[in-house]
């Protein structure tokens, strides 16, 4: 994730603590879905535009870490690939915990 600005790291920590917080209500494929870069702004981002989350939605995936379509100016059927969750799961191996602290630490760098 060196590739990474920390706003990108943000979004990405914030849609993996979502995905494992929806767990294990919903399957694995259910919780690691995002409907498009509205509700992910509405989610993680609020104070940014939607544009801009679409924007961002975009370079990650340009970059390999989510899958998403393209589609009336928004990123949709978001989803994290598998690297990425593969990633997060050795990055936080202590679950929730981590990534919260992680979350707090860089949103004091980035907002």
């Amino acid at each position: 994730m060196d590739d990474l600005t920390n706003e990108q790291k943000y979004l990405l920590a914030s849609m993996y603590k979502e995905v494992l917080s929806r767990q294990p209500a919903l399957s694995m494929e259910e919780s690691n879905y995002f409907h498009d870069s509205n509700e992910v702004r509405d989610m993680f981002l609020p104070d940014l535009s939607s544009d801009y989350v679409s924007t961002l939605c975009w370079k990650l995936k340009s970059k390999g870490y989510i899958s998403c379509d393209r589609g009336d100016d928004l990123a949709n059927n978001i989803r994290l690939e598998d690297s990425t969750i593969i990633y997060m799961e050795h990055r936080f191996s202590n679950g929730l915990k981590s990534i919260m602290k992680f979350l707090t630490d860089i949103k004091g760098i980035i907002f």
